[in-house]
């Protein structure tokens, strides 16, 4: 089964992507760079703000170990929730627009 990497923002506002295509994961001052090899428009790029302070390295360990958890029912791995306040970890408060 294929997994996906689930983001919201919003109500009806959502991005999902195939683990498959993340490229990377770049720690900045607060927040987490997750980005996506996209076939048409070269990468895409969404952004999860963390609390100040935060480690990034664990919060990057927290999302790793979320993907490689087994099993997955339905394949979606919910990584930031901003509509239900679903986080893959304590410190994440935020989802930005997908660039």
């Amino acid at each position: 089964m294929n997994k996906f990497i689930f983001f919201q923002n919003a109500a009806n506002d959502c991005m999902v992507y195939p683990v498959a295509r993340l490229t990377g994961v770049e720690g900045e001052d607060d927040s987490l760079k997750f980005t996506f090899a996209s076939s048409a428009t070269g990468n895409d790029t969404v952004s999860v703000t963390i609390a100040d302070d935060t480690d990034e390295l664990l919060v990057m360990q927290a999302v790793a170990q979320l993907i490689n958890k087994h099993p997955h029912s339905d394949g979606i791995i919910v990584i930031a929730d901003d509509v239900n306040s679903v986080y893959a970890h304590t410190s994440m408060a935020s989802v930005g627009a997908a660039a």
